[in-house]
């Protein structure tokens, strides 16, 4: 009697539907780590782009860097497979972070990378590139949506690593350094005059 009893209260206990479990910081950064070095490697086909990057893209997503700033999901993949025509290059990756906002349902990623250009043979130019992704949460937490990425690298990395034109820059740099702190104390001993300069131009002369 006693066990079936037992066997009653194990029967009637509520069932309850087994739910996914969320994604965590740690396979964010893992995905989007995954997803920065396909997208940022021309070795990649676009094929596999399409398997493992174009699921996580919103419709109207939107690219911004220094030169450009484009929206939707169609303009934002020709770029991609247009950046594998005109050079070959491939990312390096130092760090990477991911933030949640309070209700979990959108955050954002930084990455903090390296750029090599590969222009040549055995020869490469690295520009620093900050990678930042904006995503919205999506199907309960199970997954997530690109909104916007923006890149961020300066105009002079680019220049200095340029072959032939790089040495140029440098040069450039230091006498423009120099021209501009001239400038400065020129300036500076103009703007400055002796102490009691402008009262005896004024005084007047006691032979008079």
């Amino acid at each position: 009697m006693e066990s079936h009893d037992m066997a009653t209260k194990v029967n009637c206990l509520p069932f309850t539907i087994p739910t996914m479990p969320r994604l965590g910081l740690a396979d964010l950064e893992a995905r989007f780590r995954r997803i920065s070095l396909l997208m940022y490697d021309t070795k990649v086909p676009i094929a596999t782009l399409e398997k493992e990057v174009y699921p996580y893209l919103a419709r109207g997503i939107e690219f911004v860097n220094p030169w450009r700033r484009v929206r939707g999901i169609e303009t934002y993949q020709v770029g991609l497979s247009g950046a594998r025509v005109g050079g070959r290059f491939d990312l390096d990756v130092s760090q990477l972070s991911v933030r949640l906002s309070e209700p979990r349902d959108a955050g954002r990623a930084l990455v903090d990378s390296t750029l090599y250009l590969r222009l040549f043979p055995r020869c490469a130019y690295p520009v620093r590139v900050i990678l930042t992704y904006d995503f919205c949460m999506i199907d309960g937490g199970e997954s997530f949506e690109i909104t916007r990425h923006e890149e961020m690298w300066r105009i002079g990395d680019i220049l200095r690593s340029a072959p032939l034109l790089g040495r140029s820059y440098d040069v450039f740099r230091s006498c423009s350094g120099y021209l501009f702190t001239g400038a400065l104390l020129l300036s500076r001993a103009v703007a400055v005059r002796p102490p009691g300069a402008e009262a005896a131009r004024g005084e007047p002369d006691p032979s008079r």
